[in-house]
């Protein structure tokens, strides 16, 4: 089946299709996956890529079907965009298990290949990068191969591709408003974490939308009006129980000791998580997805609010004696890296033999993409026992 390309929606569609009936041939297929996190961010690269590279590439969301329904915020643009939530294709739908061995991927907002698809392919399977964070030195060879810093990755993915944006059709709309959803939540409109790459984006696409003719019943373009309704979309998350919110936005790895860290992002702060249903509850539930996940060191990081207001906080937590080293050494590199770190509440979260720490973090503009590193870097020098009751860095 042809791939239609007038509208995201029939994009989707036809491409889930002919992926569908690709896999019953034994031909190479393309595939573009965004970070388990699978946000805003993640989502709009892996469909803009899609769309904009000239090999029918299928976009993937890095997650279960199932775990759509944690995430409010696509939810709201999928409905937006006139795209059909059936018309996806996740980890398990098709599961990626059936894809053959010689599958060529892109990762976008990412640079290595997750522990999802490890199972089932290698780095040569790489084919190209675009992202945005710490370069892990993967796929060396895949073209393109960009990893430069950006508020949104899906601006390096717009200029990238902006020669062949479409010149006429209404999907020109669709492509400009989920290239901007991405690019304005991941720098609260231009306020945080802004690069060239983000202002040059928004400004290219704002001049699509304003340059085509408002529908009957559609409203002339209002950048905060539209940054508004995706804000209030992500942040609606008020009915969800803890598991639920410290998977939504999660990573994990494991380092090459095997060691495995977690980071949780939410969009409410700690105070407020702590309230639902009392500060023993809240660590309770974090220790249980962390101890289900099988984890050595757990993370929460949180954000609220906007410009003035806008607050960051963090919380890590050794779960297994042997990484509690890992508390005081991160506390020394964030220290380096000017992360502005002060005890959360007089220490009202900290535990009294060190495993667990709280803080303020005063640097704004770190998010889990600055933090993360330094946690990996902490965990993989950790002292550990080794067979013969001595001990070692691994």
């Amino acid at each position: 089946m042809s791939i239609i390309r007038t509208s995201l929606g029939q994009f989707i569609s036809t491409t889930r299709v002919s992926l569908l009936e690709s896999l019953k041939a034994p031909k190479p297929l393309h595939i573009v996956i965004g970070n388990e996190s699978v946000d805003i961010d993640s989502f709009a690269c892996a469909v803009l890529y899609a769309y904009y590279t000239p090999t029918p590439t299928a976009p993937f969301l890095s997650m279960p079907r199932a775990d759509l329904a944690l995430r409010p915020e696509l939810h709201y643009l999928l409905n937006l965009l006139q795209i059909s939530p059936k018309d996806l294709l996740f980890t398990d739908d098709p599961p990626l298990s059936a894809l053959p061995k010689s599958t060529r991927i892109a990762l976008v907002d990412h640079n290595r290949l997750e522990p999802a698809l490890r199972v089932f392919f290698q780095d040569s399977n790489v084919r190209g990068i675009i992202d945005h964070h710490e370069d892990e030195g993967g796929s060396p060879n895949a073209k393109p191969r960009i990893i430069e810093r950006s508020g949104s990755c899906a601006s390096l993915v717009t200029n990238y591709f902006k020669e062949v944006f479409p010149t006429s059709g209404v999907v020109r709309g669709g492509l400009a408003r989920l290239g901007l959803a991405a690019a304005l939540i991941d720098t609260t409109n231009l306020t945080n974490k802004v690069t060239e790459h983000d202002t040059s984006t928004v400004e290219f696409l704002e001049g699509v939308i304003k340059g085509m003719p408002v529908e009957p019943g559609s409203e002339k373009w209002d950048r905060q009006k539209f940054f508004d309704d995706v804000w209030d979309a992500k942040n609606d998350i008020g009915y969800m129980p803890l598991r639920d919110l410290l998977r939504k936005d999660w990573k994990e790895w494991t380092e090459d000791n095997g060691k495995k860290l977690g980071i949780a992002a939410i969009v409410r702060d700690l105070d407020w998580l702590g309230s639902r249903q009392g500060q023993d509850s809240f660590l309770q539930g974090v220790k249980s997805w962390a101890q289900e996940r099988e984890l050595d060191l757990v993370s929460v990081m949180t954000t609220v609010g906007q410009g003035d207001e806008f607050k960051r906080e963090l919380m890590v937590w050794a779960l297994d004696d042997s990484v509690k080293s890992t508390i005081a050494a991160f506390g020394e590199k964030a220290q380096r890296a000017d992360l502005q770190l002060q005890t959360w509440r007089d220490g009202g979260l900290d535990s009294e033999d060190g495993d667990r720490k709280a803080w303020r973090q005063f640097n704004l503009v770190a998010s889990r993409k600055q933090v993360s590193p330094l946690l990996r870097e902490s965990l993989r020098e950790v002292v550990v026992e080794v067979k013969g009751g001595r001990e070692s860095k691994v």
